[in-house]
């Protein structure tokens, strides 16, 4: 009869890479909270009558082919 010894978890919790991975996400939310903002700010300074066009040519282009 053999008996073989537990085997060890070579991959051990690291919280370190558990407090950068929460970072990273952190830094990505705000960077895409950045950009849409920006990009608010961009449409609300245009006059409506151009949102009004680009929203009505935008929504003919998915409709293209579906017939």
């Amino acid at each position: 009869m053999r008996v073989h010894g537990n085997q060890m978890n070579l991959n051990t919790i690291n919280p370190y890479s558990a407090a950068a991975e929460k970072a990273v996400a952190a830094q990505r939310a705000a960077n895409v909270r950045k950009k849409l903002v920006k990009s608010a700010d961009e449409l609300a300074e245009m006059p409506e009558e151009t949102l009004l066009i680009s929203s009505w040519l935008n929504a003919n282009q998915g409709r293209v082919g579906k017939r």
